[in-house]
Formats: C-alpha cells, structure tokens, sequence
C-alpha cells in the first residue's frame, strides 16, 4: 500500500504553497504514519502548524487548510473508495506551546519519531 507516498507529496505540495506571512505561519511540519511511511488508506495526514498570527489570519488560515483536508480526502476516495470527511490532522502549536514542550509541539526536536519540518513557500 503506497498510500503514505502520495498523501507525503500532496504535505510537501501544501507546504511549499502555505504563504507564511499571509496566514501567521512560522513552520510546518509532518509527523505521524504518514512521515513513517506506514499510512494506509484510512490514515489521516498529521501536520503541525507553528502559528504566530492574529485571529483573523487563524480564520484564513483554517480555511485554506480545509480546502486541502478536503481535497485529499477525495483524492483518497478516488484512489480507494475510502470516505473520510477531510485527511489533513491539524495540531496548531504556538510559541509559548514550544517554549513549554507542551501538548503537540514536543514532537519538535524529539529524541524518538520526531516531526518532519517541510519547506514552506518562498518569499
């Protein structure tokens, strides 16, 4: 089952859109079966999300997000038959998250599987 691979580069292909200024976006990250290369067709994407911004850029931000979640999830439909009401996991981790190694932003920089940084759009 390749289905890690596909979901990985649609990540990459989301990342290297994702205009960080525009949305309060500092890094994005990949983790989980996914970055593992162990997804199958029901696996979901997980992805951190180091957000810096306003309300209103998190709004945006969301929003374009669940474009993508959704996308996918019918690329993965198309490709399996497997329904799913979006494939994008969203863990938004902020700066003080980070500073604490609290909730999702310990998989930053972890000893064991930690987060995948991807590349973000060029600015």
């Amino acid at each position: 089952d390749m289905s890690w691979k596909w979901r990985y580069q649609m990540t990459e292909n989301l990342a290297s859109n994702l205009d960080g200024d525009k949305f309060g976006v500092k890094d994005i990250y990949i983790f989980g079966s996914t970055k593992n290369a162990t997804a199958a067709s029901g696996s979901d994407v997980d992805i951190l999300i180091h957000f810096t911004g306003n309300e209103t850029q998190l709004d945006n931000l969301t929003n374009w997000l669940n474009g993508w979640s959704l996308s996918m999830s019918h690329i993965n439909y198309l490709k399996t038959g497997y329904k799913t009401e979006g494939l994008l996991d969203i863990h938004i981790i902020t700066d003080k998250d980070i500073e604490n190694k609290s909730s999702f932003a310990q998989k930053i920089n972890a000893i064991t599987d930690p987060a995948k940084k991807l590349q973000m759009k060029k600015k």
